[in-house]
Protein backbone atom coordinates (compact mmCIF):
# COMPACT_ATOMS: atom_id res chain seq x y z
CA UNK A 1 0.00 0.00 0.00
CA UNK A 2 1.03 3.33 -1.44
CA UNK A 3 0.17 6.27 1.23
CA UNK A 4 0.20 9.59 0.05
CA UNK A 5 1.11 12.34 2.96
CA UNK A 6 0.32 15.55 1.84
CA UNK A 7 1.08 19.07 3.51
CA UNK A 8 1.26 22.47 1.37
CA UNK A 9 2.09 24.59 4.55
CA UNK A 10 5.53 24.05 6.84
CA UNK A 11 4.87 26.77 9.65
CA UNK A 12 3.12 26.33 13.04
CA UNK A 13 2.45 23.23 13.84
CA UNK A 14 1.91 21.48 10.38
CA UNK A 15 5.39 19.75 10.37
CA UNK A 16 5.61 19.02 14.03
CA UNK A 17 2.06 17.02 13.41
CA UNK A 18 4.16 15.04 10.92
CA UNK A 19 6.51 14.07 12.77
CA UNK A 20 5.00 12.39 14.89
CA UNK A 21 3.12 10.25 12.41
CA UNK A 22 5.28 9.33 10.34
CA UNK A 23 7.65 6.53 11.94
CA UNK A 24 3.97 4.73 13.49
CA UNK A 25 2.48 4.99 9.57
CA UNK A 26 6.27 4.00 7.71
CA UNK A 27 5.12 0.20 10.00
CA UNK A 28 2.12 -0.33 8.46
CA UNK A 29 2.20 0.83 4.55
CA UNK A 30 4.44 -0.27 2.28
CA UNK A 31 5.46 3.09 0.61
CA UNK A 32 4.72 6.77 1.99
CA UNK A 33 5.28 9.63 0.12
CA UNK A 34 5.10 13.22 1.85
CA UNK A 35 3.94 15.83 -0.86
CA UNK A 36 5.44 19.43 0.51
CA UNK A 37 6.26 22.64 -1.12
CA UNK A 38 10.17 23.15 -2.11
CA UNK A 39 10.05 26.11 0.53
CA UNK A 40 8.72 23.63 2.97
CA UNK A 41 11.73 21.24 2.49
CA UNK A 42 14.18 24.23 2.64
CA UNK A 43 13.04 25.41 5.86
CA UNK A 44 14.09 25.16 9.52
CA UNK A 45 11.03 23.14 10.22
CA UNK A 46 12.05 20.55 7.97
CA UNK A 47 15.29 20.01 9.41
CA UNK A 48 13.87 19.97 13.21
CA UNK A 49 10.82 17.99 12.59
CA UNK A 50 11.36 15.99 9.66
CA UNK A 51 15.07 15.66 8.31
CA UNK A 52 15.42 12.54 10.62
CA UNK A 53 13.08 10.36 8.32
CA UNK A 54 14.73 10.48 5.29
CA UNK A 55 15.45 7.07 3.78
CA UNK A 56 12.08 5.75 6.11
CA UNK A 57 10.10 7.93 3.76
CA UNK A 58 10.17 9.52 0.38
CA UNK A 59 9.90 13.02 0.04
CA UNK A 60 8.24 15.25 -3.15
CA UNK A 61 9.37 18.70 -2.52
CA UNK A 62 7.19 19.45 -5.85
CA UNK A 63 4.16 20.63 -4.54
CA UNK A 64 3.30 24.76 -5.31
CA UNK A 65 4.21 26.90 -2.60
CA UNK A 66 1.54 27.54 -0.01
CA UNK A 67 0.80 29.67 3.06
CA UNK A 68 -0.76 28.90 5.85
CA UNK A 69 -3.22 31.78 5.69
CA UNK A 70 -5.04 30.81 2.46
CA UNK A 71 -7.35 33.69 1.49
CA UNK A 72 -10.59 32.72 -0.55
CA UNK A 73 -9.17 32.93 -3.98
CA UNK A 74 -6.45 30.45 -3.29
CA UNK A 75 -8.61 27.78 -2.06
CA UNK A 76 -9.56 26.56 -5.56
CA UNK A 77 -5.78 26.61 -6.26
CA UNK A 78 -5.05 24.73 -3.35
CA UNK A 79 -7.67 22.12 -3.62
CA UNK A 80 -6.77 21.62 -7.50
CA UNK A 81 -2.84 21.34 -6.31
CA UNK A 82 -4.15 18.07 -4.09
CA UNK A 83 -6.02 16.63 -7.29
CA UNK A 84 -2.62 17.26 -8.86
CA UNK A 85 -0.60 15.34 -6.59
CA UNK A 86 -3.13 12.27 -6.05
CA UNK A 87 -3.19 11.68 -9.81
CA UNK A 88 0.72 11.78 -10.07
CA UNK A 89 1.22 10.02 -7.53
CA UNK A 90 -1.11 7.44 -7.84
CA UNK A 91 -1.78 6.41 -3.92
CA UNK A 92 -3.98 4.13 -2.29
CA UNK A 93 -4.93 6.56 0.50
CA UNK A 94 -4.49 9.82 1.45
CA UNK A 95 -3.75 11.54 4.60
CA UNK A 96 -4.16 14.80 5.00
CA UNK A 97 -3.74 16.25 8.49
CA UNK A 98 -3.97 20.14 7.63
CA UNK A 99 -6.80 20.44 5.05
CA UNK A 100 -8.95 23.38 6.07
CA UNK A 101 -9.08 25.31 2.59
CA UNK A 102 -9.15 22.13 0.69
CA UNK A 103 -12.38 21.13 2.56
CA UNK A 104 -13.87 24.45 1.59
CA UNK A 105 -14.17 23.80 -1.88
CA UNK A 106 -14.04 20.46 -2.47
CA UNK A 107 -18.24 20.05 -2.25
CA UNK A 108 -18.95 22.61 -4.68
CA UNK A 109 -16.57 20.57 -7.05
CA UNK A 110 -18.76 17.62 -6.28
CA UNK A 111 -22.18 19.68 -6.48
CA UNK A 112 -21.00 20.47 -9.76
CA UNK A 113 -20.17 17.24 -10.62
CA UNK A 114 -16.55 17.91 -10.95
CA UNK A 115 -16.15 14.66 -8.33
CA UNK A 116 -13.85 14.12 -5.34
CA UNK A 117 -10.35 12.39 -4.83
CA UNK A 118 -8.93 10.74 -8.18
CA UNK A 119 -9.77 7.23 -8.80
CA UNK A 120 -12.25 7.71 -5.77
CA UNK A 121 -8.68 7.52 -3.47
CA UNK A 122 -9.92 6.94 0.23
CA UNK A 123 -8.68 10.44 1.89
CA UNK A 124 -8.82 11.25 5.78
CA UNK A 125 -8.68 15.13 6.16
CA UNK A 126 -7.82 16.79 9.49
CA UNK A 127 -10.28 20.37 10.53
CA UNK A 128 -9.20 22.71 12.78
CA UNK A 129 -11.82 24.93 12.07
CA UNK A 130 -15.33 24.94 13.87
CA UNK A 131 -16.70 26.54 17.51
CA UNK A 132 -19.95 24.34 18.00
CA UNK A 133 -21.49 25.33 21.34
CA UNK A 134 -18.90 28.29 21.68
CA UNK A 135 -21.10 29.80 18.50
CA UNK A 136 -23.64 31.94 20.76
CA UNK A 137 -24.14 34.53 18.20
CA UNK A 138 -26.62 34.59 15.12
CA UNK A 139 -23.99 34.97 12.80
CA UNK A 140 -22.05 32.26 14.29
CA UNK A 141 -24.29 29.74 14.44
CA UNK A 142 -25.06 30.40 11.32
CA UNK A 143 -21.52 30.16 10.27
CA UNK A 144 -20.86 26.58 11.98
CA UNK A 145 -24.17 25.25 10.49
CA UNK A 146 -22.15 26.18 7.04
CA UNK A 147 -19.13 25.18 8.44
CA UNK A 148 -20.12 21.42 8.75
CA UNK A 149 -22.20 21.34 5.75
CA UNK A 150 -18.98 22.53 3.64
CA UNK A 151 -17.02 19.29 5.50
CA UNK A 152 -19.83 16.96 5.35
CA UNK A 153 -20.67 17.65 1.24
CA UNK A 154 -16.84 17.58 0.82
CA UNK A 155 -17.47 13.41 0.56
CA UNK A 156 -13.70 12.62 3.10
CA UNK A 157 -13.60 9.09 3.76
CA UNK A 158 -12.85 9.95 7.71
CA UNK A 159 -12.41 13.12 8.96
CA UNK A 160 -10.66 14.37 12.15
CA UNK A 161 -12.02 17.45 13.96
CA UNK A 162 -10.03 19.41 16.40
CA UNK A 163 -12.40 21.11 18.14
CA UNK A 164 -14.01 19.26 20.86
CA UNK A 165 -17.32 21.17 20.76
CA UNK A 166 -17.78 21.13 16.98
CA UNK A 167 -17.38 17.65 17.26
CA UNK A 168 -19.78 17.14 19.78
CA UNK A 169 -22.38 18.79 18.08
CA UNK A 170 -21.82 17.12 14.60
CA UNK A 171 -22.37 14.11 16.85
CA UNK A 172 -25.15 15.18 18.37
CA UNK A 173 -27.08 15.23 15.32
CA UNK A 174 -26.23 12.10 14.10
CA UNK A 175 -26.32 10.54 10.83
CA UNK A 176 -24.12 9.30 7.91
CA UNK A 177 -21.72 12.35 8.21
CA UNK A 178 -21.24 11.91 12.33
CA UNK A 179 -20.52 8.39 11.72
CA UNK A 180 -17.21 9.54 9.51
CA UNK A 181 -15.99 11.83 12.26
CA UNK A 182 -13.44 11.27 14.81
CA UNK A 183 -12.01 13.44 17.85
CA UNK A 184 -8.40 13.98 16.65
CA UNK A 185 -5.90 14.55 19.63
CA UNK A 186 -3.53 17.23 19.70
CA UNK A 187 -0.23 16.07 20.29
CA UNK A 188 1.22 16.85 23.70
CA UNK A 189 4.69 15.41 24.52
CA UNK A 190 4.81 14.39 28.31
CA UNK A 191 6.54 16.56 30.71
CA UNK A 192 9.56 15.00 32.55
CA UNK A 193 7.77 16.86 36.04
CA UNK A 194 11.22 18.11 37.24
CA UNK A 195 10.41 18.78 40.91
CA UNK A 196 9.39 22.32 41.39
CA UNK A 197 12.66 24.13 43.41
CA UNK A 198 14.47 22.24 41.20
CA UNK A 199 12.71 23.72 38.05
CA UNK A 200 13.16 26.82 39.32
CA UNK A 201 16.66 26.61 39.91
CA UNK A 202 16.94 25.79 36.22
CA UNK A 203 15.15 28.78 35.23
CA UNK A 204 16.77 31.26 38.19
CA UNK A 205 13.53 31.92 39.92
CA UNK A 206 12.99 31.91 44.02
CA UNK A 207 12.38 28.88 45.62
CA UNK A 208 10.06 30.15 47.95
CA UNK A 209 6.57 30.96 47.39
CA UNK A 210 3.49 30.55 45.02
CA UNK A 211 3.70 31.54 41.64
CA UNK A 212 1.13 31.96 38.81
CA UNK A 213 2.79 32.91 35.33
CA UNK A 214 2.27 32.78 31.71
CA UNK A 215 4.63 30.43 29.66
CA UNK A 216 5.03 30.92 25.96
CA UNK A 217 5.29 33.02 23.61
CA UNK A 218 3.46 36.14 25.44
CA UNK A 219 2.03 37.95 22.39
CA UNK A 220 -0.81 40.69 21.96
CA UNK A 221 -3.61 37.95 22.32
CA UNK A 222 -2.96 37.57 25.94
CA UNK A 223 -4.47 39.62 28.64
CA UNK A 224 -0.90 40.31 30.60
CA UNK A 225 -1.86 43.96 32.03
CA UNK A 226 -5.21 42.71 32.93
CA UNK A 227 -3.62 39.96 34.98
CA UNK A 228 -0.79 41.62 36.12
CA UNK A 229 -3.68 44.02 37.61
CA UNK A 230 -5.74 41.39 39.00
CA UNK A 231 -2.28 40.26 40.90
CA UNK A 232 -1.77 43.41 42.51
CA UNK A 233 -5.20 43.64 43.57
CA UNK A 234 -6.10 40.20 44.75
CA UNK A 235 -4.33 40.82 48.20
CA UNK A 236 -2.10 37.86 47.88
CA UNK A 237 1.00 36.52 50.29
CA UNK A 238 4.11 39.41 50.01
CA UNK A 239 6.17 35.92 48.58
CA UNK A 240 3.69 35.08 46.02
CA UNK A 241 4.77 36.06 42.35
CA UNK A 242 3.65 36.70 39.04
CA UNK A 243 5.64 35.19 36.32
CA UNK A 244 6.25 35.75 33.12
CA UNK A 245 8.52 33.20 31.00
CA UNK A 246 8.92 33.47 27.55
CA UNK A 247 9.05 35.73 24.16
CA UNK A 248 7.31 38.75 25.15
CA UNK A 249 5.54 41.34 22.93
CA UNK A 250 7.34 44.81 22.74
CA UNK A 251 3.62 46.25 23.71
CA UNK A 252 3.38 44.65 26.77
CA UNK A 253 7.06 45.46 27.79
CA UNK A 254 6.39 48.60 27.33
CA UNK A 255 3.49 48.32 29.38
CA UNK A 256 4.76 46.86 32.06
CA UNK A 257 7.55 48.95 32.54
CA UNK A 258 4.70 51.80 32.37
CA UNK A 259 2.27 50.27 34.67
CA UNK A 260 3.82 48.18 37.19
CA UNK A 261 7.01 49.49 38.38
CA UNK A 262 6.18 48.77 41.71
CA UNK A 263 5.49 44.76 41.61
CA UNK A 264 9.22 44.83 39.63
CA UNK A 265 10.95 46.70 42.46
CA UNK A 266 9.29 44.37 44.88
CA UNK A 267 9.98 41.58 43.32
CA UNK A 268 6.97 40.38 42.94
CA UNK A 269 6.83 40.50 38.76
CA UNK A 270 9.32 38.39 37.42
CA UNK A 271 9.75 38.66 33.33
CA UNK A 272 12.10 35.75 31.72
CA UNK A 273 11.78 37.31 28.12
CA UNK A 274 13.55 35.24 26.02
CA UNK A 275 13.47 31.71 23.80
CA UNK A 276 12.54 28.60 25.62
CA UNK A 277 14.46 25.45 24.71
CA UNK A 278 11.76 22.32 25.20
CA UNK A 279 13.81 21.91 28.04
CA UNK A 280 13.38 25.33 29.57
CA UNK A 281 9.57 25.08 28.31
CA UNK A 282 8.94 22.12 30.30
CA UNK A 283 10.66 23.14 33.48
CA UNK A 284 8.59 26.38 33.07
CA UNK A 285 5.32 24.70 33.66
CA UNK A 286 6.54 22.67 36.37
CA UNK A 287 8.08 25.79 38.24
CA UNK A 288 4.66 27.56 38.60
CA UNK A 289 1.85 26.84 41.15
CA UNK A 290 -0.88 27.93 38.41
CA UNK A 291 -0.61 28.13 35.15
CA UNK A 292 -2.38 31.08 33.03
CA UNK A 293 -4.13 30.76 29.73
CA UNK A 294 -5.78 34.31 29.56
CA UNK A 295 -6.94 34.62 25.95
CA UNK A 296 -9.94 36.88 26.18
CA UNK A 297 -11.42 36.25 23.17
CA UNK A 298 -10.11 32.63 22.13
CA UNK A 299 -12.67 29.91 21.62
CA UNK A 300 -10.23 26.89 20.07
CA UNK A 301 -8.34 24.82 21.67
CA UNK A 302 -5.21 25.58 23.46
CA UNK A 303 -1.91 23.55 23.56
CA UNK A 304 -0.28 25.34 26.67
CA UNK A 305 -3.37 24.11 28.50
CA UNK A 306 -3.46 20.74 27.77
CA UNK A 307 0.96 20.82 28.09
CA UNK A 308 0.18 22.24 31.88
CA UNK A 309 -2.03 19.78 32.49
CA UNK A 310 0.69 17.70 31.40
CA UNK A 311 2.85 19.19 33.73
CA UNK A 312 0.62 18.42 37.17
CA UNK A 313 -0.83 21.80 36.96
CA UNK A 314 -4.24 23.57 37.55
CA UNK A 315 -4.79 26.30 35.24
CA UNK A 316 -6.33 29.20 34.78
CA UNK A 317 -8.20 30.08 31.65
CA UNK A 318 -10.45 31.95 30.01
CA UNK A 319 -14.18 31.16 30.32
CA UNK A 320 -14.91 30.58 26.99
CA UNK A 321 -15.49 27.69 24.61
CA UNK A 322 -13.11 24.86 24.43
CA UNK A 323 -11.26 26.18 27.63
CA UNK A 324 -14.35 26.42 29.36
CA UNK A 325 -15.70 23.00 28.71
CA UNK A 326 -12.45 21.33 28.93
CA UNK A 327 -11.70 23.53 32.50
CA UNK A 328 -15.44 22.19 33.79
CA UNK A 329 -15.45 18.36 32.75
CA UNK A 330 -11.54 17.53 34.28
CA UNK A 331 -11.53 19.76 37.31
CA UNK A 332 -8.55 21.49 35.99
CA UNK A 333 -8.62 24.74 37.48
CA UNK A 334 -10.63 27.87 37.20
CA UNK A 335 -11.73 29.64 34.60
CA UNK A 336 -13.42 33.56 34.20
CA UNK A 337 -13.95 36.31 31.88
CA UNK A 338 -10.74 37.60 31.44
CA UNK A 339 -12.08 41.01 30.40
CA UNK A 340 -13.72 41.67 33.67
CA UNK A 341 -11.29 43.15 37.09
CA UNK A 342 -13.26 41.88 39.54
CA UNK A 343 -13.90 38.24 38.24
CA UNK A 344 -10.26 37.83 37.23
CA UNK A 345 -8.83 39.52 40.50
CA UNK A 346 -11.21 37.10 42.58
CA UNK A 347 -10.01 33.79 40.13
CA UNK A 348 -6.65 34.65 41.23
CA UNK A 349 -7.05 34.97 44.45
CA UNK A 350 -8.89 31.70 44.63
CA UNK A 351 -6.61 30.21 42.11
CA UNK A 352 -3.46 30.79 44.64
CA UNK A 353 -5.09 29.55 47.56
CA UNK A 354 -6.48 26.27 46.24
CA UNK A 355 -3.59 25.53 43.87
CA UNK A 356 -2.03 22.92 46.47
CA UNK A 357 -5.50 21.06 46.60
CA UNK A 358 -5.07 20.26 42.73
CA UNK A 359 -4.80 16.50 42.46
CA UNK A 360 -5.03 14.22 38.67
CA UNK A 361 -7.89 12.12 38.76
CA UNK A 362 -8.21 8.96 36.69
CA UNK A 363 -10.26 11.11 33.87
CA UNK A 364 -6.92 13.34 33.71
CA UNK A 365 -5.24 10.61 33.06
CA UNK A 366 -6.88 9.13 30.06
CA UNK A 367 -7.04 12.71 28.77
CA UNK A 368 -3.19 13.30 28.69
CA UNK A 369 -3.15 9.25 27.16
CA UNK A 370 -5.52 10.64 24.28
CA UNK A 371 -3.68 13.65 23.80
CA UNK A 372 -0.31 11.61 23.75
CA UNK A 373 2.03 11.57 20.10
CA UNK A 374 1.59 8.10 19.93
CA UNK A 375 -2.46 8.30 20.13
CA UNK A 376 -1.96 11.23 17.65
CA UNK A 377 -0.30 8.91 15.25
CA UNK A 378 -2.59 5.86 15.59
CA UNK A 379 -5.81 8.16 15.03
CA UNK A 380 -4.57 8.16 11.48
CA UNK A 381 -4.26 4.27 11.27
CA UNK A 382 -7.30 2.79 12.03
CA UNK A 383 -9.04 3.04 8.38
CA UNK A 384 -5.48 2.05 6.90
CA UNK A 385 -4.78 -0.92 9.17
CA UNK A 386 -8.60 -1.92 8.51
CA UNK A 387 -7.95 -1.67 4.48
CA UNK A 388 -4.55 -4.31 5.40
CA UNK A 389 -6.28 -6.66 6.86
CA UNK A 390 -4.65 -5.79 9.99
CA UNK A 391 -5.55 -6.22 14.17
CA UNK A 392 -6.40 -2.57 15.37
CA UNK A 393 -3.53 -1.15 17.49
CA UNK A 394 -4.17 -1.42 21.35
CA UNK A 395 -1.94 1.94 21.61
CA UNK A 396 -5.12 3.01 20.40
CA UNK A 397 -7.42 4.94 22.60
CA UNK A 398 -10.48 7.01 21.19
CA UNK A 399 -12.70 9.43 22.86
CA UNK A 400 -14.96 7.70 24.03
CA UNK A 401 -12.54 5.87 26.48
CA UNK A 402 -11.86 8.87 27.83
CA UNK A 403 -15.65 10.10 28.32
CA UNK A 404 -16.17 7.15 30.33
CA UNK A 405 -13.54 7.91 32.89
CA UNK A 406 -15.94 11.20 33.53
CA UNK A 407 -19.23 11.08 36.35
CA UNK A 408 -22.36 10.95 34.53
CA UNK A 409 -22.98 14.38 34.79
CA UNK A 410 -19.83 15.62 32.95
CA UNK A 411 -20.03 13.57 29.68
CA UNK A 412 -22.18 16.66 28.12
CA UNK A 413 -23.52 14.99 24.30
CA UNK A 414 -22.13 11.69 24.87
Amino acid sequence: MRVLVYQQFHPGHHYAYLHHLLPRLARVADEVVVALTPEGRASPEFATFLEPFEGLVRFDATLPSGHDRVIKNQRFRVYLDLRHAVRRIAPDHVLIPSGDPHTTVMGLFRLAGLGGMPQHCPAEIGIHFGRGVAASRPREMVKERVDAAKVSLAGWHRVHLVNLLFYEQIVQRGGAFARKCTLLPHPVAANPRLDKIESRRRLGLPDAGRLIGIVGVIDNRKAVGELAAAFRDADLQPSDRLVLIGRLDPKHRAMLAREFTDLTRAGRLIVLDRFLSLEDYAASLTALDVVSIPYPGFDALSSVLLEAVAAGRPVLATDRGWSRALVARFDLGWTCNILDPAALKSAVRTAMAECDAYQESEAVRRLLTFHSPDNFAESWLTEIRKARGMAPSADFHPWSWVVDALPPDRRALL
